[in-house]
């Protein structure tokens, strides 16, 4: 359908918008964020529910009532929402998963079947991969019809800086992984390659950047700090400083257990910078080993891989290219806005 004619069918339809997240330099934020520009570009009336972020209260509740439609994101934060406050949503919504809902969340006893009620009260409910989408027909096999899949697209803020307040070494080689401080994310997994790498590549930093969520990785990541100086964490970093992060880096990994779909890889292959990822799901529905990136499955593969990179620069710059060339033809916004907006208007029709 003519994308100019369903933004007229959706003329004057008022949607909210509920996130765990607005604020905080976390995915679910930038998820948000990015989709929240991509509908503004509409003639939808939208607004944005932070329910982790916001206390519950009248004016939450009124706001609800007085959309036509519902976009919620994220399958566990939001059912322990309505859990916790007792609340039941009376209107349609579209519900998209965070990542860690889908691969590890449906799978525990604990939010399993409160998940369960949330996905099958939606009227339809959207995955990035197809990995995500056979995990949910495993667990919830009745709600199967209402999956789709809606790739997520890159975006960086109309006021992103290519400075940043996140300095590196300006010889290098920089390896960056951006990733929240937390078990399913096993960012210190490739440690022991690095510190072989460190031998052979004196000038070699590792950095990792994400919010400090579980303080067991925390203190893990501090004890690494101490005993390898060449390795750097910070906290949160603005997304309108990313930019400036990705390209002050020579190669952007990811160790991740599993993975929902990584915005940072996509942001990394977008800039033209080579990606290196753990072999999962998530990963595989954006890296095509060997061509867009290379994914591996264990420390040993990492370090080979990590080492051609550095010493091969035909195959660094083959790489990087074809990363940006899948990004920019496979992830735009306008592509991820639209899939909504058609989902959107079956709905309401």
């Amino acid at each position: 359908m003519d994308t100019r004619k369903i933004i007229d069918d959706l003329l004057g339809v008022s949607l909210s918008f509920l996130t765990p997240y607005y604020k905080q330099g976390r995915g679910n934020a930038t998820t948000a964020r990015r989709i929240m520009t991509g509908l503004g570009q509409t003639e939808m009336n939208t607004n944005v529910v932070a329910y982790d972020e916001q206390s519950f209260s009248r004016d939450l509740v009124e706001t609800i009532k007085k959309s036509d439609l519902l976009h919620v994101l994220h399958f566990r934060r939001f059912a322990e929402w309505l859990e916790k406050n007792d609340y039941q949503v009376e209107k349609p919504y579209v519900i998209t998963s965070g990542g860690t809902d889908v691969n590890i969340d449906i799978f525990s006893s604990e939010y399993k079947e409160k998940i369960g009620q949330v996905l099958r009260n939606a009227t339809a409910i959207t995955v990035f991969s197809d990995d995500a989408k056979q995990k949910l027909a495993e667990v919830y096999p009745e709600v199967t019809e209402k999956v789709h899949i809606v790739k997520q697209s890159v975006w960086f803020p109309h006021d992103a800086s290519s400075n940043s307040t996140v300095s590196f070494a300006e010889v290098g080689p920089n390896i960056l992984l951006p990733a929240g401080l937390r078990p399913v994310k096993d960012v210190l997994f490739v440690l022991p390659a690095l510190v072989k790498l460190k031998e052979q590549f004196p000038s070699l930093t590792f950095t990792i950047l994400g919010a400090p969520l579980e303080k067991s990785v925390v203190k893990a990541v501090r004890q690494a700090q101490e005993k390898y100086p060449w390795i750097d964490y910070f906290e949160e970093v603005a997304l309108e400083e990313m930019e400036g992060v990705y390209l002050q880096s020579d190669i952007i990994i990811n160790t991740s257990l599993s993975e929902g779909q990584s915005s940072a890889l996509l942001e990394a292959m977008f800039l033209g910078k080579p990606v290196v990822a753990r072999n999962n799901g998530g990963n595989q529905s954006i890296v095509t080993h060997d061509k867009t990136g290379f994914l591996f499955e264990n420390v040993n593969e990492f370090y080979e891989q990590i080492k051609l990179l550095l010493t091969k620069d035909e195959i660094k710059e083959g790489i990087a290219l074809n990363g940006r060339k899948y990004v920019e033809e496979h992830h735009s916004l306008n592509e991820e806005i639209e899939s909504y907006l058609n989902l959107y208007l079956q709905i309401l029709k």
